[in-house]
C-alpha cells in the first residue's frame, strides 16, 4: 500500500461525503486506502460513512467508536494512525475536502524525489461561513525543503495539507498518545519532523472550513496561546537540536499573551487585519 489516508469526522453528516469523495477522486497510479474514524456522531455521519464504504468496499474502512474519547479527536486520529498499511499518511478531517485530483500524486512524487522529507505539505484555503476564503497565513514563500525549526516558528503544514511517512510516526512518545493538549494536530508535525525535514508545494489543493466548533473557537486565542506554551516544555527533551527554535516560538507566544491579556479587542483586530491582507472573495 503507497498511501493511507486518516479521515477523522464528528458531527459532520452534510460534510463527510464530499471530503471521502475528494479522495476517492484523485488520480493516481498506486493503491490508496481510507481509513474513516468517527468519534461516536449521533447526526448521521456513522451512517453517511457505512454508506461510503459500501460503495467502494475495496477502499474505503471505517473505525466506529461508540463513546467519543473526549480528547479533542485524538484518540480517534491515532486509531486511523495506527491502522494505517501505507508507506505514507495523508490527513483529512470530515468537514474539509482536496481541490486538487492530482494533490496526493504531487505530494507522493515529492517525498519519493526527497528521501531527506518526512512531511510534505502544500498551501490552503480557509474558507469562512460569509464565503470568504484566506490563504494559508503561515505559507511559506516558495517551493522548497525546510528544517524542522521552520516548522516551528511558522506553522505552514495544516493538518489538510499534510502527507507524513508512516515511519516518522512509529515512535510516538507515550505523553503524546495521552496528551490534552488542543495543538496535537502541531505536535503530530513536529514529533515526525525529528526524523528529517519539511517539504512544501507552492500550491493550493485543499478547503478548511472555519467555524464555530472548531477547538479555536470553543477555547479562545488566550487558551490556545498557554496551551501551546505548554506543548512546548514538552517538546524541548524530544527535540535538544531544535532548542533555539522552540525559544523564538516561546517569546514570540508570550509576546501574544501579553497582547491578550491586555486588550483582547486589539489582538483580535490585528488578526482580523492579518487574514484580510490575505483574503479574498469566494
Amino acid at each position: 500500500m503507497k498511501v493511507s489516508v486518516s479521515v477523522v469526522t464528528y458531527q459532520q453528516a452534510s460534510t463527510v461525503r464530499q471530503a471521502v469523495e475528494s479522495v476517492l477522486e484523485q488520480q493516481v497510479d498506486f493503491p490508496i486506502e481510507i481509513i474513516a474514524g468517527d468519534d461516536a456522531s449521533t447526526d448521521g455521519t456513522r451512517e453517511a460513512l457505512q454508506q461510503l464504504q459500501f460503495e467502494a468496499p475495496e477502499t474505503v474502512k471505517t473505525i466506529l467508536r461508540h463513546s467519543n474519547a473526549e480528547d479533542f479527536g485524538l484518540t480517534n486520529v491515532l486509531a486511523t494512525v495506527d491502522a494505517a498499511q501505507g508507506e505514507y499518511i495523508a490527513f483529512l478531517d470530515g468537514d474539509d475536502y482536496w481541490t486538487d485530483r492530482q494533490k496526493l500524486a504531487k505530494q507522493v512524487a515529492f517525498l519519493d524525489a526527497h528521501p531527506d522529507c518526512v512531511i510534505c505539505a502544500h498551501r490552503v484555503q480557509h474558507l469562512r461561513k460569509d464565503g470568504i476564503r484566506i490563504l494559508s497565513p503561515n505559507a511559506p514563500h516558495g517551493e522548497g525543503v525546510y528544517d524542522i525549526g521552520a516548522l516551528i516558528v511558522r506553522n505552514f503544514a495544516p493538518k489538510i495539507s499534510t502527507v507524513i511517512r508512516r515511519s516518522a510516526l512509529a515512535d510516538l512518545p507515550e505523553w503524546y498518545r495521552l496528551t490534552s493538549y488542543s495543538s496535537a494536530d502541531w505536535l503530530l508535525n513536529i514529533l515526525a519532523g525529528r526524523h528529517g525535514r519539511v517539504g512544501f508545494i507552492d500550491q493550493v489543493m485543499a478547503v478548511h472550513r472555519i467555524h464555530q466548533a472548531s477547538v479555536s473557537a470553543n477555547f479562545g486565542s488566550l487558551h490556545m496561546i498557554s496551551d501551546k506554551l505548554r506543548a512546548i516544555t514538552a517538546l524541548r527533551s524530544c527535540l535538544p537540536q531544535a532548542a533555539r527554535d522552540l525559544t523564538r516560538l516561546e517569546r514570540k507566544l508570550l509576546w501574544k499573551r501579553r497582547i491578550v491579556r491586555w486588550s483582547p479587542r486589539a489582538f483580535s483586530v490585528l488578526r482580523r487585519l492579518n487574514g484580510m491582507a490575505r483574503s479574498h472573495p469566494g
